[in-house]
């Protein structure tokens, strides 16, 4: 996928999800178990997608700077469940709107670090020893990706989050 691709994927998905929390109340925002089969509450989910492009924009400044990027060792360590779990309980205490400025900074980060990338850059070899994400780009993502779809981590929660937006009008 090219950077041009991968921003407008990334794109799509941000404006999605805040077209369906913009009109949230806090009280429904904030409203637990109500996403993901009543794992999450909206406020949870949009920390949750905060949370990965903070992970990618670590990830590429580790890259950038020469270093094996930090998320790898993550990957080898732990399991997706325990970053988010721990993502989790960071991010408890925080209120909705500090939610939503901490999920506009980091997709602003994210997307400005790609947008002001080259392509030689995007298709850069990894600096270190990789298997599988070996260049910039495929790193980005994995990160970012959901199921079969690079950058798609948003549409991967989208439905659920539709979901629980239409109960909202009923």
């Amino acid at each position: 996928m090219s950077r041009e691709e991968a921003l407008a994927t990334l794109e799509e998905g941000r404006a999605r999800v805040d077209a369906l929390v913009a009109v949230m109340p806090d009280e429904d925002f904030e409203r637990p178990r109500t996403i993901g089969g009543g794992d999450w509450s909206a406020r949870d989910l949009v920390c949750h997608l905060a949370h990965w492009e903070e992970l990618a924009q670590a990830a590429a400044d580790d890259w950038r700077a020469g270093k094996e990027p930090a998320i790898e060792a993550v990957f080898r360590n732990q399991t997706v469940d325990d970053i988010n779990a721990e993502n989790d309980a960071r991010s408890r205490d925080l209120s909705a709107e500090q939610v939503r400025e901490r999920a506009a900074r980091a997709h602003a980060a994210i997307t400005g670090t790609i947008a002001l990338m080259s392509d030689e850059e995007w298709s850069q070899k990894a600096p270190y020893e990789a298997e599988r994400r070996r260049t910039l780009g495929i790193l980005l993502a994995s990160i970012l990706g959901a199921p079969k779809q690079g950058f798609g981590h948003a549409f991967a929660h989208i439905p659920d989050l539709e979901a629980y937006a239409a109960s909202l009008t009923h």
